[in-house]
């Protein structure tokens, strides 16, 4: 009889460690979930799986730049963005929109490194820590898994069809694009290019400032993925702008990290 009181007792004890487990286990590559940063202001993040990977450009990319160094990188997993923070958001949060051309979905512009950081800082997250991302994080996440081989994750050619970037001036073609000559909605090429963990507008439209220093003594920040203003080949993935932190410029916005 005890034995089967012990038993019993130990059911539901067995139950909810399985239970446990299963809220505590990373999510799956891509999945998307909404998380209020602010009062009444939510962001969509995709998730970032774990693992390995070679980052920066091999030395047979066309216009590689001598600052691409081919490296390893590392990581345990973490939140990503899914969009570009737009204009809704940053004003939802600041009360500001210093943004050129002004609509709710369109990408926040016109915004320094250091005025990211006076965002995040008014923004808050439970047991985690919201940041702009490293930019090997960030070309990590750009990159979807597929490799630092191609230029772009889905593969070698861009003029203005996958990505909002000056398509009279394209990569890897010669033929000619669209040129829209201005910010557009974020998510509107999700179809076109469909990213392997969902993010979006990871080439073009905006850069997006990274979290780090350009490099040992410099005191530039790093902005990644090429904006409606650039050529093509400032949209791959392994590209590296630098730029002073107190700057605005009316391609420049930002993407947030939510880490566990």
């Amino acid at each position: 009889m005890c034995q089967i009181l012990a038993l019993l007792l130990l059911l539901p004890l067995t139950g909810f460690a399985q239970e446990k487990k299963e809220k505590t286990a990373d999510p799956k590559p891509g999945e998307e979930r909404e998380f209020e940063i602010f009062k009444e202001v939510k962001m969509r993040f995709c998730w970032i799986p774990a693992g390995k990977a070679t980052l920066g450009s091999p030395t047979e990319e066309k216009e590689r730049r001598k600052d691409e160094k081919e490296h390893d990188f590392e990581t345990k997993g973490f939140w990503l963005g899914k969009y570009e923070v737009t204009q809704g958001e940053y004003e939802g949060v600041t009360g500001d929109n210093p943004s050129k051309y002004k609509r709710a979905r369109l990408p926040v512009n016109s915004v320094s490194w250091e005025d990211c950081q006076t965002f995040i800082e008014k923004c808050g997250g439970k047991g985690m820590k919201l940041k702009l991302p490293h930019e090997d994080e960030w070309e990590y996440a750009c990159r979807g898994g597929k490799g630092n081989k191609q230029a772009f994750y889905w593969g070698d050619v861009l003029n203005g069809d996958k990505a909002n970037q000056d398509g009279t001036l394209p990569y890897g073609t010669t033929t000619k694009g669209e040129y829209l000559k201005k910010t557009t909605e974020v998510g509107s090429y999700e179809k076109a290019a469909p990213h392997p963990w969902g993010l979006c507008d990871m080439s073009g439209n905006v850069f997006e400032w990274c979290e780090n220093l350009h490099g040992i003594g410099s005191s530039f920040r790093v902005s990644r993925g090429g904006s409606w203003v650039y050529d093509a080949e400032f949209c791959r993935s392994a590209f590296r702008l630098r730029d002073d932190p107190t700057i605005r410029l009316n391609d420049l916005g930002f993407r947030l990290a939510l880490v566990p």
